[in-house]
């Protein structure tokens, strides 16, 4: 017998060897559904999960996680973890807030804008959800290794966590932007459906919707007609039926409704804006057709070309768009309207001269020497110290928690706008007065004058606003308070 030697050459059909090499791309991924499974796990959730749903498929029915998941049996990539960690964390406002912020990441040019913010809170939150720098690889399957740090930090967040960031939007002001806690629940939806002229069209709507399985009741507060489902417990369902509304011309608001398991970690949010005196001036900002005129805040900043905005005092509603203040209000030397018995007021110059008190008989003729005048109350500090003064106002404004508004100056002399949103379970709280007075001594406050809140409370600056308004729209307010450069 002949032996013949020599090599040995073996051929492999082309399809195994991309058989094999699709095998080695993926070893050790991780699908979505099992990411979003683990993603239930991490944020201590499980418990809430429906007896023969699986993880997956309850995270997405909630709207723990509000993507969009066709199939759950595909590989996850890096953005769709940082986008479901962050939406689960109840972190999908401050996303949107910081989509224009650089991240110290490279390669983020193709990201949507809501993952480049989702990616600068995940690298400065505390504890973070991200470390390092270089490129983020996005667009790259997650592996196991990577999923598995994800997912432990996100429950190393779920015990609690705090986002802090100053800007600069203009010379001579800093925004110092905070967020604290986790949601502790498992949110139910809201959906509401706005641009009706009368009644009349409010119920239409409701008949077409109603055909088509939804129930919306048709509600007319502020004398505004709009539609309101009850809550709902799945947001395939949220989405359908926003689909519908904007189909139909009219505008949707969906509103998370959600109580946390533990107010030791329900979420916080506020916004707080210093202006030094010698760039910038604060003066009255008025609709253009006056007081009386209620109109969105950033309509009427933007008329009055000022550079940042905050909501200013109480006032009353008498039709669709009409309204007066409650209380005092004088620009520029021109008593708009008259004062309100027992309430603080705020009078000032335009040398920075500034009074906070409940105007009386005795010092009248000071209060009018200042040019301009708001009145709204309670007054929480005076020369650092806490009042106790309610005003007249009952507990429910007083000890219990709602989105909030304050304008006052610090020991320094800087003037500062504060806005704190509420609620919602998923993005903040609310607070309480007496929490509000203990915001606003560990901010350096020195005089602070409470203004109307609740679905009021807004602050905008450079035309951006800053904080989540609690009806999911801007409201329309009587009047406000703007910032102006010095000339």
């Amino acid at each position: 017998m002949k032996r013949i030697l020599g090599k040995i050459r073996l051929r492999i059909p082309v399809t195994v060897l991309l058989i094999l090499l699709l095998h080695s791309l993926t070893a050790g991924a991780v699908t979505r559904g099992e990411f979003l499974s683990r993603l239930l796990q991490a944020r201590g959730l499980s418990g809430e999960l429906m007896r023969g749903e699986t993880a997956a498929a309850f995270v997405l029915r909630t709207g723990l996680v509000t993507d969009s998941v066709s199939n759950l049996n595909t590989q996850t990539t890096r953005r769709e973890a940082l986008r479901w960690c962050v939406q689960s964390l109840g972190l999908s406002f401050e996303a949107e807030l910081f989509s224009n912020m650089g991240s110290g990441f490279g390669d983020t040019g193709k990201l949507t804008d809501f993952e480049r913010g989702c990616l600068f809170v995940a690298a400065h939150m505390d504890p973070p959800l991200l470390t390092g720098n270089g490129n983020f690889r996005g667009g790259q399957r997650l592996t196991e290794k990577e999923a598995a740090a994800f997912l432990q930090r996100a429950e190393r967040a779920s015990q609690g966590l705090t986002l802090d960031v100053a800007l600069t939007p203009l010379e001579g002001m800093t925004v110092y932007i905070h967020r604290d806690g986790v949601p502790t629940g498992i949110p139910r939806w809201r959906v509401c459906a706005d641009g009706f002229k009368d009644k009349d069209a409010a119920e239409g709507a409701r008949k077409y919707f109603k055909a088509r399985g939804f129930d919306m009741s048709p509600l007319h507060p502020l004398y505004e007609w709009f539609l309101r489902t009850s809550l709902l417990d799945d947001y395939g369902e949220v989405k359908r039926l926003t689909a519908l509304i904007k189909k139909r011309g009219l505008k949707a608001r969906v509103l998370p409704s959600l109580s946390n398991a533990s107010l030791d970690l329900a979420p916080r949010y506020w916004a707080l804006l210093k202006i030094d005196p010698t760039y910038w001036h604060i003066a009255p900002i008025v609709p253009k057709d006056g007081p009386r005129a209620l109109t969105p805040l950033s309509k009427i900043s933007r008329a009055e070309g000022v550079n940042a905005a905050i909501n200013a005092g109480f006032f009353a509603v008498t039709g669709k768009n009409l309204g007066y203040p409650i209380g005092a209000l004088r620009v520029n030397g021109e008593l708009l309207n008259a004062p309100y018995e027992g309430r603080s007021c705020l009078g000032w110059n335009d040398e920075d001269e500034a009074m906070f008190g409940i105007m009386d008989i005795f010092d009248r003729e000071l209060w009018e020497e200042m040019p301009h005048l708001i009145q709204a109350g309670p007054l929480l500090l005076d020369d650092g110290e806490p009042r106790r003064d309610s005003e007249g106002f009952g507990s429910s404004i007083l000890s219990a928690r709602h989105p909030r508004s304050v304008v006052g100056l610090t020991e320094e002399g800087e003037w500062f706008f504060l806005v704190v949103d509420g609620r919602n379970g998923l993005h903040a709280s609310g607070a309480t007065m007496a929490e509000l007075t203990e915001l606003l001594q560990s901010c350096g406050a020195f005089c602070a004058l409470n203004l109307d809140g609740g679905g009021s409370t807004e602050l905008i600056i450079n035309g951006k606003l800053y904080n989540s308004p609690s009806e999911g729209k801007e409201r329309s307010i009587s009047y406000g308070l703007g910032v102006r450069e010095r000339e």
